[in-house]
């Protein structure tokens, strides 16, 4: 699942009070945000998704075939109207990779998103070295959690 785009305005969720359950999943179909994505299996196997550690933080890439593009602008806009309605103060559920990020958020860290033509690019970093520490743990747990789910 594309968790970048999951976590562009976590800082505000979590502050806006959001629901976790305990012990949840890292990614999750039943999470408020990553269900958009989740949902659509073709979307799914249409995207590729590379996530990686750089020196202050994170970088995350997103390619999607052209004939599903449509398809990921629909579920990030999805995901934006969630996050709309969690910042209003809606409570809903989030998974363990939402939660961790939204933390990092919280923590101060500092995003930067840019669309292209075949997806997008995120950028999340920090002058907090426990900050990028746990960023990169973040990205360990979402790069390990994909591989076991052959995502």
């Amino acid at each position: 699942m594309t968790r970048r785009l999951i976590a562009l305005s976590l800082a505000a969720l979590v502050v806006a009070g959001v629901a976790v359950a305990g012990g949840q999943a890292w990614f999750d179909h039943d999470c408020a945000l990553c269900k958009s994505l989740m949902s659509d299996e073709a979307l799914m196997k249409n995207m590729a998704w590379e996530q990686h550690d750089i020196s202050d933080g994170i970088i995350a890439v997103t390619t999607v075939k052209p004939d599903y593009l449509a398809a990921y602008r629909t579920a990030h806009n999805d995901m934006s109207a969630t996050t709309q309605r969690l910042m209003q103060g809606e409570q809903m559920e989030l998974c363990g990779s939402c939660t961790a990020m939204g933390k990092c958020m919280m923590m101060g860290a500092q995003q930067e998103y840019v669309e292209t033509s075949t997806g997008d690019v995120w950028i999340v970093t920090s002058d907090n070295p426990e900050v990028v520490a746990d960023l990169h743990k973040w990205i360990e747990r979402n790069n390990a959690e994909m591989k076991k789910a052959k995502m």
